[in-house]
């Protein structure tokens, strides 16, 4: 059978309609979290959600970039892990300089993952899948098993401490998604990350260094995994080789719910902060109601394909293979 001409084919969503869902979907949250219990938003309560979602916000950051480019990073909450673990035993002989030498070890292992990307010419999700599975593994072999922090907390225990009602974690958090959205919006790489997640060959004829924009990407992608396994350190006291294991579809569903583009090219910083806080609402308040925790992987799922129904560009279905 014939495909039908683009023309027949239902419109896609005006795209100002699109980017408007999301914030309308979280503010449809509160307003029923709050019919259903006030006391949900307390500022008390508001406070401890902010400092839940910090973890889940550092990785959706980084995930961000490397999905504008068209791409994806699997092994996000794999090196976070390791950088858990890399702390954990840094900390008490190298004190507050084991950090920025494990922040530099996670951001050298992004900027590793980009290059095979790019120079193997090898799809971001194989590179990436197999890199978190080494990651991991390094960390299972390195750590073995929960490593206890008491010796140097201090470096990265400032952290669980607060300002103005809100807890450090999620300032600092909310401090380093803004130098991204800074950089996207007012410097020349943005500008770059945009036109070769749109179309890369267009972008390359133009001038732009794709894969230096993203081995770039993929390598804030890993500072960024760093930081995340930083606060997680300074959340429970201790690194751990599976302590970031069940925030992997969390972090990639809070991009997409977000608005964010699957195919790249569309979408922001901002959006996926409405997709974290929506993320961090749901799970919250599945746990306030009493709802199993076995059905978040479900509504996950549900969640994500739901976005990237609302973000793909339908108009090129018809000479998609």
């Amino acid at each position: 059978m014939d495909r039908p001409p683009l023309a027949a084919r239902p419109p896609a969503l005006a795209p100002a309609f699109a980017a408007a869902i999301p914030t309308a979907v979280l503010l449809a949250l509160l307003a029923g979290a709050a019919l259903v219990e006030p006391a949900f938003l307390s500022l008390d309560n508001l406070a401890m959600m902010a400092g839940e979602s910090s973890v889940l916000l550092l990785l959706a950051s980084g995930q961000t970039l490397v999905i504008l480019l068209g791409g994806i990073d699997l092994s996000m909450t794999a090196l976070a892990a390791l950088a858990s673990v890399l702390l954990a035993l840094a900390l008490p002989g190298m004190g507050a300089g084991g950090v920025p030498a494990v922040l530099a070890l996670t951001t050298a292992i992004g900027l590793f993952q980009g290059v095979v990307h790019v120079h193997g010419q090898l799809p971001s999700l194989v590179v990436t899948l197999a890199g978190g599975a080494i990651c991991a593994g390094v960390a299972l072999a390195v750590g073995h098993t929960t490593i206890p922090v008491t010796d140097g907390y201090g470096a990265v225990g400032w952290l669980e401490g607060s300002s103005f009602g809100l807890p450090h974690s999620f300032l600092f958090a909310m401090e380093a998604l803004t130098v991204l959205a800074a950089c996207l919006r007012w410097l020349s790489f943005g500008r770059r990350v945009y036109a070769a997640g749109l179309n890369p060959r267009a972008a390359l004829m133009s001038g732009v260094r794709v894969g230096r924009v993203k081995m770039i990407a993929f390598a804030l992608s890993g500072l960024f995994s760093g930081m995340a396994g930083m606060a997680l350190v300074a959340r429970t006291y201790s690194g751990s080789p599976t302590i970031a294991d069940s925030l992997l579809l969390p972090s990639i569903a809070a991009v997409l719910i977000g608005g964010n583009a699957i195919k790249g090219g569309v979408g922001g910083m901002g959006r996926t902060l409405v997709g974290v806080l929506t993320i961090t609402l749901l799970r919250v308040g599945t746990a306030a109601v009493g709802l199993d925790p076995a059905y978040e992987p479900i509504v996950y799922g549900v969640l994500i394909v739901s976005a990237v129904a609302l973000t793909i560009d339908r108009s090129k279905i018809g000479v998609t293979k």
